[in-house]
């Protein structure tokens, strides 16, 4: 993804920018070039917040796709699940402040992110935000748990003359959520499923329809009573979740919806052919379907689209659904319905809670 300097510069002009693109290696990889290309890495202060990749993965894709790591970078991963060896974090340099919060609270990110605003605040580089993604966070909060919370996120990113990037899967969510979230940004970047073509959209829209919503809900998000009050460190883990080279390639598969009805997967970047079945694989190719299924997730960071699993296997969606349900009875996969369609999660990747908000939306 190239930007020129005309939109270089928009970006530089905004606090809180949405970034439209697939929950795919692709679309991740986008989040990591829109941060080296809003600011120099040698000359960057990275805050970045993820969910289910570790802060190492992060670290290597970053290395892979942009190289020099930022001057000054710090991770606020939230989830529970210890990624630590011996040694502490696996591939975080030395000086790499990791932090863990629960990611049902996403309020307790709040705190160490202002704390780590403030500690850059004179060190003169730019400070840029990077929280990925919207839609993981949204698997674990209800909608307006994750409105109220993005509202404070923005304005202590706005105050601190820092930039905030939050990437989200447009297909994933309905129009409304997606249009409603817009409210809270300045501008709208969005990225092809091919990463090959985007667009950068100002909205400066008018913060009291966010005001407004969030006062509706009688919500008291003001600092409690101690020193610190709201204000901390954001040591987060902006991991991309993808792992190893992307694929090229058109075309979009169908999935099912919760009420019986089919509609068109997104495109995703990757290539798919009548020659590409898996009865054509090679006969040196020994993994059984369930490898080959774990290994499709581990390539995307531990997560992804039944439907992705669908065009990248070239299975039918009956096939797909049935292997994961045998998976899933095993315990190596979890699925959540999110939206339209499903989230497949490796075992110790998944959502810590036990119902996804959207369910109840599509009983």
């Amino acid at each position: 993804m190239n930007i020129d300097t005309s939109d270089r510069r928009r970006l530089e002009e905004c606090s809180n920018v949405l970034l439209l693109a697939p929950l795919t290696p692709t679309g991740n990889r986008a989040c990591l070039e829109l941060l080296a290309a809003t600011a120099p890495p040698e000359e960057a202060n990275v805050a970045a917040v993820t969910y289910t990749p570790p802060p190492e993965t992060w670290i290597s894709d970053w290395n892979a796709h942009v190289d020099r790591l930022p001057a000054e970078l710090s991770f606020i991963h939230a989830n529970t699940v210890e990624t630590t060896g011996e040694d502490g974090e696996n591939g975080v340099p030395e000086g790499v402040t990791v932090s863990r919060v629960d990611p049902n609270q996403p309020m307790d990110i709040i705190a160490p992110l202002s704390e780590q605003l403030t500690r850059w605040a004179d060190n003169g580089n730019q400070t840029l935000v990077s929280v990925q993604t919207l839609t993981v966070l949204l698997e674990y909060v209800d909608f307006d748990t994750a409105f109220r919370y993005l509202h404070i996120l923005t304005h202590r990113v706005q105050a601190a003359d820092a930039i905030g990037f939050y990437h989200m899967d447009p297909d994933i969510h309905d129009e409304e959520t997606v249009n409603t979230l817009k409210t809270l940004f300045d501008a709208v970047v969005e990225v092809s499923d091919d990463g090959e073509t985007w667009s950068v959209r100002e909205t400066y829209g008018d913060r009291s329809a966010t005001s407004d919503h969030v006062q509706s809900h009688d919500t008291d998000v003001s600092a409690p009573d101690s020193e610190e009050g709201l204000f901390a460190s954001i040591r987060d883990s902006l991991s991309g979740v993808f792992s190893g080279q992307d694929r090229s390639s058109s075309g979009g598969v169908d999935d099912t919806n919760a009420d019986g009805t089919t509609s068109a997967a997104p495109q995703t970047g990757r290539q798919t052919s009548a020659d590409s079945g898996v009865d054509d694989l090679p006969d040196d190719v020994m993994l059984t379907d369930e490898d080959r299924i774990r290994e499709l997730l581990t390539q995307y960071g531990g997560r992804m689209k039944q439907a992705d699993v669908t065009e990248e296997t070239d299975w039918s969606k009956s096939t797909v659904s049935r292997k994961l349900s045998k998976m899933e009875e095993k315990g190596l996969i979890t699925r959540v319905q999110v939206g339209r369609g499903n989230l497949v999660f490796l075992s110790g990747y998944e959502p810590e809670t036990a119902k996804s908000p959207f369910e109840q939306e599509t009983d």
